[in-house]
């Protein structure tokens, strides 16, 4: 045998006794796998897979306080994806496809909080202001993202449009509508344990498309579920809404009990009441195979309503409050917004915040875009957020100061010349003597309040000092919180020395407090700016001789059936102003005299049959020609019921805004048959500060 012959005969032996080592081996395994270990392989291959999805529980009612029901749930078809069957691959195609789908559903409502929209021209812009929760949230992302929090809406959108891979064959206005729904599903955490609601509120023609079409649509399913249905087109800024539990805030909300793809309040009742309104979540076990398939699901906990809540709020005052604002407002050529906030004297139970412009909160969702562009700030709740200087509506505190610290009693008498001159440099004037070019004359306290006289209380804010003006200001309640469960709430600000030392710390370019301030103040000016909330309490203290009372929404808790009251709310006292009686008389006989024959209101409620104490103010807007119109007042005067303020930005007088406080009395004290009569106010009233 040659020598070649021999290397082929090692080489076939090489390899003939390599293939017999892999095939023992191999053999090994197989004997392995099918004798030594088959058992334990078979089992595995039947394994079963169980995890627990919750069951949502329904939110209870929110009513207003004679039961009439404004908030409840309604029963809609849902949109939901199930991570578990959701391909991954080729999600944003079949998302685009979803969203247009369901756009052209009437009245579907997709789940997309991403405060961008896109314009005409394929630019991005927020839609939604930087105090916004949705904002918020937005930017909290960005930030976890390592983006930071100074980008521009187009610089998130390329972001996160590179964030999701969607491919640059999609327009602008496409990669939004997916970006959207991604970043949902983020904020969402969309996982094994916390399927994704993609949309809500479908027709039975879109559950039937996604029906015929579920192999293309593997893991999206239809499910029933229960929506707020909105039941009064009138207290959007009270009721609010809710929405998904966003991730930056899912820590706190997983202590709580909380699912992940729970609904909770977001602004209003809605958040404020929470803990009431939210229900304990059902638990159902669903069962899968080594496949994913699902072999079972078993609801282990039944789902237990929410409770419900019971307002102190009117809805038919509400209404009254709403639809008489808007008229006035509309009736007066130089208005603006405007607020109206009704709170009962004798408890702090509030019966009306009203807003105008407001908005529908049933189409709240698909309005959005348009509300935020509006120059008037319909989302805006002036009624506790909007802060405005109260003018001569201030006088009233002023007195009760002046004749408590002893600056003037009941026989002071102060000569009104019509230009003050105390102060070298300063000569300020009465509104009278602007008007006709002369003063008021002899003034006591009670005609001082009558006329509204600026030169009697700028000697008598003299007299007090700016330290006592302050100190009574905030007796008052003013430049405080009222105490009120709503979000949102501004604390205004009182003019004062210690608040403007306070202000000089965070801006030192502030000049100090002086003695021009001091009579700027006495009038309701300078630096003084209050919410209509506050506004309406004080002069509920005033009415009730100085007892002031936490400002408060809720009246009371029902269980879900409503068998059982879960808790009460009790009238609280939140500050009490001392004073003698004979200074409440005082000033109370003032504000009468305010709407009484020759009062500056005596226009508006002449030959009216409930007698009604009040203030007129016209405060200056800075840096504008506008006057706003505010109007203080309680009735009836002998036996106080409820305390009312109306504020008209650009009102141009308190009297010129004083009959919306007169519809609100009528529909208080007169029910239903004051309503045909109620009259569009399209005329000028005399203007008196």
């Amino acid at each position: 045998m040659d020598l070649h012959k021999k290397k082929l005969l090692r080489r076939l032996y090489v390899l003939t006794g390599g293939g017999l080592v892999c095939g023992l081996i191999v053999a090994a395994n197989l004997f392995s796998l099918q004798v030594i270990h088959g058992d334990e392989y078979a089992d595995r291959s039947n394994q079963l897979y169980t995890y627990t999805s919750p069951i949502a529980a329904s939110r209870g009612d929110i009513l207003d306080r004679s039961g009439e029901t404004l908030v409840t749930n309604t029963t809609v078809y849902k949109l939901q994806i199930t991570y578990a069957f959701w391909e991954k691959d080729g999600q944003n195609a079949r998302i685009l496809k979803l969203v247009d789908m369901i756009s052209e559903d009437e009245g579907a409502q997709v789940n997309d909080t991403l405060p961008i929209s896109t314009g005409g021209n394929g630019s991005f812009a927020y839609t939604k202001d930087e105090d916004s929760s949705d904002f918020t949230s937005l930017q909290k992302f960005c930030e976890n993202e390592g983006w930071g929090t100074e980008l521009s809406a187009q610089e998130v959108m390329d972001s996160l449009r590179a964030n999701y891979e969607i491919d640059n064959e999609y327009s602008p206005a496409e990669a939004r509508k997916i970006v959207g729904i991604r970043y949902q599903m983020d904020q969402e955490q969309f996982s094994m344990y916390n399927a994704f609601n993609f949309a809500t509120d479908i027709s039975m023609d879109l559950v039937a498309k996604i029906s015929e079409q579920h192999e293309e649509y593997a893991g999206v399913e239809v499910k029933t579920s229960a929506e707020r249905q909105i039941e009064t087109e009138y207290a959007a800024n009270i009721l609010g809404y809710i929405g998904p539990i966003f991730a930056e805030d899912w820590d706190e909300y997983k202590e709580k009990g909380y699912s992940m793809n729970a609904q909770v309040g977001k602004t209003g009742a809605e958040q404020a009441f929470e803990e009431y309104l939210h229900g304990t979540d059902g638990k159902r076990a669903i069962q899968t195979d080594s496949r994913g398939n699902v072999v079972s699901e078993e609801e282990t906990a039944e789902a237990q309503s929410g409770n419900n809540v019971v307002l102190t709020l009117d809805i038919d005052l509400q209404k009254v409050a709403e639809e008489s604002l808007a008229r006035r407002c509309q009736s007066i050529s130089s208005a603006g917004g405007g607020a109206v906030a009704v709170v009962d004297v004798k408890n702090g139970e509030i019966l009306a915040l009203a807003n105008y412009p407001t908005y529908n909160l049933a189409t709240f969702n698909r309005d959005y875009e348009e509300l935020a562009a509006d120059k008037l700030s319909p989302l805006l709740n002036r009624s506790i957020a909007g802060i405005y200087a109260p003018g001569s509506t201030f006088k009233p505190c002023t007195a009760v100061a002046g004749l408590e610290t002893g600056a003037i009693d009941a026989d002071t008498r102060i000569y009104d010349e019509g230009v003050y001159t105390y102060f070298k440099g300063y000569h300020p004037r009465c509104w009278v003597y602007s008007s006709t070019g002369r003063g008021h004359g002899w003034e006591d306290v009670t005609a001082a309040l009558e006329d509204s006289c600026n030169y009697f209380f700028f000697e008598t804010g003299r007299l007090v000092g700016g330290e006592k003006l302050e100190e009574y200001a905030k007796k008052f309640g003013l430049g405080e919180y009222t105490g009120l469960e709503l979000s949102g709430e501004r604390k205004g600000i009182v003019a004062g020395p210690t608040e403007r030392a306070a202000a000089q710390e965070k801006n030192p370019s502030l000049r100090d407090w002086s003695g021009g301030d001091v009579i700027q103040a006495a009038i309701g000016q300078g630096d003084n700016a209050f919410t209509p909330l506050q506004l309406a309490n004080y002069c509920a203290a005033i009415a009730s001789n100085g007892t002031q009372y936490e400002a408060h929404l809720l009246r009371s808790v029902k269980t879900y059936d409503y068998s059982e009251t879960v808790y009460s709310k009790d009238a609280a006292v939140l500050n009490q102003i001392d004073a003698a009686d004979s200074t409440w008389e005082l000033v109370q006989e003032g504000m009468a005299k305010v709407t009484g024959e020759d009062g500056t209101a005596a226009s508006v409620f002449q030959n009216y049959s409930i007698k009604v104490a009040g203030k007129s103010g016209t405060a200056q807007v800075t840096g504008t020609e506008l006057d706003n119109g505010i109007f203080i007042s309680y009735a009836p005067f002998d036996d106080p019921q409820i305390a009312v303020c109306v504020v008209i930005e650009g009102g141009d007088s308190g009297n010129n805004v004083a009959p919306v406080v007169r519809d609100i009395y009528d529909a208080y004290f007169y029910s239903n048959d004051t309503e045909d009569d109620m009259t569009e106010d399209t005329g000028n009233y005399d203007v008196i500060a």
